[in-house]
């Protein structure tokens, strides 16, 4: 998730809310579909559809993508933000409330005549994204008081952003400029700009259902750093059909990532701390050769935007990946076993999902 630069000019505060553009309807050369593009789409163009009653509905990856994944599908019911549509089928993304934002997102072709497009009235109030980049709306008056923050963890460092708006919250869509207070001045709630000045943060939001769309101008923090993309509340829930079909699809695919033997090698350890470790140790190492195996050759078939893309992505993937399965201190010899299963579990899906990749 990704946010950029600060600040910048004088103008009263105000807001422009905007009426609802026409779909882009996608017949120029972009046949790729990996969702909401923070660099190409307009964040006020994005549609909210639902599934129509009847089937499952497979998300298609386009014909020769790298990175989308085959297999996913939505149920009727699932809403889904349209960026796109190409013909007959529409670019759509999906965030599922059952998993952890880092997981959260399906996204690619859907078939447009399995969907049906609605229009919710807006509701702006809640916590919308997640630990690295939040969005906090709270009434204030009769208007409703939006806060970003965004605090990104890098290779070479932290980054942070941040930007503010007063809208009426009546309106779907919204856009506004923002400059960060400096030297002890105030910040500056300001209106947007039809044109480019230089470190002014500029944003457009569009309030979709259970979706926020957000796009910035690269402007909002540090030069890493962007507010744009699509965000679901964080306290959502998910029906409850879907959220135990979730958790019992994900736990049927991790047991089924790791090897047999694995198992079989933890059984035949009757609890002994130093043997279960042994254990977790082997499968650990077969599993991290997989996953480095399939970065390695990911990247030869990857030109030189993708490639890095792909490296900072492993990069994060390596933090949470620390930190997820960091060792309790005070949890005894017990903390060390979980330490060691968590390492092989989340190893054994990076791995999976680099390798479905290479499929595609």
């Amino acid at each position: 998730m990704n946010v950029w630069r600060g600040a910048l000019c004088r103008l009263s505060l105000s807001v422009l809310a905007l009426s609802i553009p026409t779909l882009v309807w996608a017949n120029e050369q972009k046949t790729d579909c990996f969702g909401f593009d923070a660099v190409d789409d307009d964040p006020l163009a994005v549609q909210l559809y639902v599934i129509k009653p009847g089937d499952k509905v497979e998300v298609q990856c386009p014909e020769k993508s790298l990175i989308c994944k085959k297999g996913a599908f939505l149920v009727p019911g699932d809403q889904v933000a349209v960026s796109r549509v190409d013909g007959d089928r529409a670019c759509a993304e999906y965030l599922n409330p059952a998993k952890r934002p880092e997981n959260d997102e399906t996204a690619g072709w859907l078939p447009l005549a399995q969907l049906s497009p609605i229009s919710p009235a807006p509701n702006w109030v809640g916590r919308w994204g997640d630990s690295e980049t939040t969005i906090i709306a709270k009434q204030q008056g009769d208007k409703i008081r939006i806060d970003a923050k965004a605090n990104l963890q890098f290779g070479n460092g932290e980054e942070e952003g941040r930007f503010a708006a007063l809208i009426d919250g009546r309106q779907s869509q919204v856009k506004f400029g923002y400059q960060t207070g400096d030297d002890g001045e105030p910040e500056k709630l300001l209106p947007y700009q039809d044109k480019k000045i230089p470190g002014l943060c500029q944003v457009k939001m569009a309030q979709l259902g259970r979706y926020l769309v957000v796009g910035d101008n690269h402007m909002c923090g540090g030069i890493n750093v962007s507010f744009s993309r699509i965000y679901r509340r964080g306290d959502e829930k998910p029906p409850a059909d879907r959220a135990e079909a979730s958790k019992s699809s994900a736990a049927q695919k991790q047991v089924d990532l790791l090897r047999s033997s694995y198992k079989a090698c933890l059984d035949k350890s009757e609890g002994v701390t130093v043997a279960m470790r042994d254990c977790a140790g082997t499968e650990h190492k077969f599993q991290d050769d997989r996953l480095n195996h399939a970065y390695r050759l990911l990247r030869t078939n990857l030109n030189q935007a993708g490639a890095t893309q792909l490296r900072d992505e492993q990069r994060g993937w390596i933090a949470e990946r620390d930190r997820q399965c960091a060792v309790d201190k005070d949890g005894g010899t017990a903390a060390l076993i979980i330490s060691d299963d968590c390492l092989v579990q989340v190893t054994a899906k990076r791995a999976a999902e680099l390798e479905s990749r290479l499929s595609q």
